[in-house]
């Protein structure tokens, strides 16, 4: 079995994409199939990532998913977080527990 490497030219909107370190996340889902570091998220998460353009890298964006997990999973799936606040505690480097990030991340 032989490895192929196929490079993909793909032309999106602004608005349709955020490119952080060598990955892109997009809500383009078709786009996965072509590209291991494309990410597939939906509309809101996309908004979030581009308020922060610039200050993210790809350690507090997967930092951030996975907490989003934790939270949805430790906690009520129905509650909603702050991605905001939470991202904003990442990129400066702040070190809290799950607990603290569901105590204090907590959009009521």
């Amino acid at each position: 079995m032989s490895e192929v490497k196929f490079t993909v030219n793909v032309v999106l909107d602004d608005n349709e994409f955020i490119k952080i370190d060598e990955h892109v996340y997009t809500t383009r889902a078709s786009l996965q199939r072509e590209e291991m570091k494309i990410h597939i998220v939906d509309k809101c998460c996309l908004k979030v990532l581009k308020e922060f353009e610039g200050k993210l890298s790809q350690n507090v964006v997967d930092e951030w998913l996975l907490l989003s997990r934790a939270l949805d999973q430790s906690c009520s799936f129905e509650s909603n977080w702050d991605d905001r606040k939470i991202l904003k505690q990442l990129i400066d480097g702040s070190k809290h527990s799950v607990s603290w990030y569901a105590t204090n991340c907590r959009v009521n």
